[in-house]
């Protein structure tokens, strides 16, 4: 028997096949996979060339393969149990009959924490969290840009854009140095030129983005408002941490909260006023950084589906892939 764990993402998507006891026998790559913009026709069209990719490596034949398979699928845009159900039954026609579909975010947390029970905040483009205690699960934030998003990618670029444009009016003091790094990035002469690139239809939210990466950057040389900016981002997702774990009783205990996505790539900029955010609340909770990946928590997810002991599923990850054991922050 084997474990089959999939991140459909909007971006990408990733498959992970694995023996009963985590041992990577291969890897799949396929497109995009989010529920609300790509459908279930998409998710399948994705998670179909990822597993290509695992039967290829494995050396596995499909056909005898699959009836072997608990498959374990986190889906970003599919958080509600009607469209985690519809999905379940799309598979069943693949020829899978352990299937169990759960939100991204799901997954994400299995990854950081080994299987384990904790909260997981996640800060790309957007941000949310998302905590697990027993049976009882919780999350904040992920309400999109105009609702929610504090801290994430978008969110970032957001604040040092409005810095630029209030320069701009003189109702703050001009910083040449932000001013700057904007024009290269978004290729502008202008800051009035920023309107209908800020405004078009569809808005490019991950282009945007992007331009978090040059906040990070500058904080590193010595940019005051970028280190403000990126730390005020940190405060954001703490207290992002802080409410999962308030509602699931954990403030009190001794856990962790793992850091995952591309913002944490800043470094101790978001991540020092992170953990003091989180400790003035919850003073036994760590933060760390992840254990595995989103992939490798979809096979968490099919390892618990089977009641399995999860301390082998994570050692044989661990000895057959590339990522080592938690850090703290």
């Amino acid at each position: 028997m084997y474990l089959l764990g999939i991140d459909c993402g909007g971006t990408s998507t990733e498959a992970l096949l694995t023996t009963l006891e985590g041992r990577v026998l291969g890897r799949g790559h396929g497109g995009p996979a989010n529920y609300t913009v790509n459908g279930v026709s998409g998710v399948l069209r994705s998670v179909r060339e990822a597993m290509r990719g695992c039967w290829a490596q494995s050396g596995l034949e499909e056909a005898e393969a699959v009836p072997q398979i608990t498959l374990a699928i986190g889906v970003s845009g599919a958080g509600r149990p009607s469209e985690q159900a519809e999905l379940t039954e799309a598979f069943h026609p693949e020829g899978f009959t352990r299937v169990v579909v759960a939100h991204d975010a799901h997954i994400a947390l299995l990854g950081a924490l080994s299987g384990t029970d904790g909260v997981a905040v996640i800060a790309g483009t957007g941000s949310i969290a998302y905590g697990i205690h027993g049976e009882r699960s919780h999350r904040v934030g992920g309400w999109g840009y105009l609702l929610g998003d504090e801290g994430g990618a978008f969110w970032i670029a957001l604040q040092a854009l409005r810095r630029v444009m209030r320069a701009y009016d003189r109702r703050l003091p001009e910083d040449q140095v932000l001013l700057e790094a904007v024009k290269s990035y978004f290729n502008v002469v202008d800051p009035s030129e920023l309107i209908p690139l800020i405004y078009k239809t569809p808005l490019d939210r991950g282009y945007i983005g992007g331009f978090s990466k040059t906040i990070g950057t500058l904080a590193d040389q010595g940019h005051g408002a970028s280190q403000e900016i990126l730390a005020d981002a940190g405060r954001q997702l703490g207290r992002l941490a802080v409410s999962a774990l308030a509602e699931l009783g954990l403030t009190k205990t001794e856990g962790r909260v793992a850091a995952c996505g591309g913002v944490f790539s800043a470094g101790r900029w978001v991540l020092v006023p992170m953990e003091e955010e989180i400790r003035l609340a919850a003073p036994r909770q760590r933060l760390t950084l992840p254990d595995f990946n989103a992939a490798a928590g979809a096979v968490f997810l099919a390892a618990r589906h089977l009641c399995l002991e999860l301390s082998p599923v994570a050692e044989g990850l661990r000895e057959s892939s590339s990522h080592g054991v938690a850090r703290d922050v």
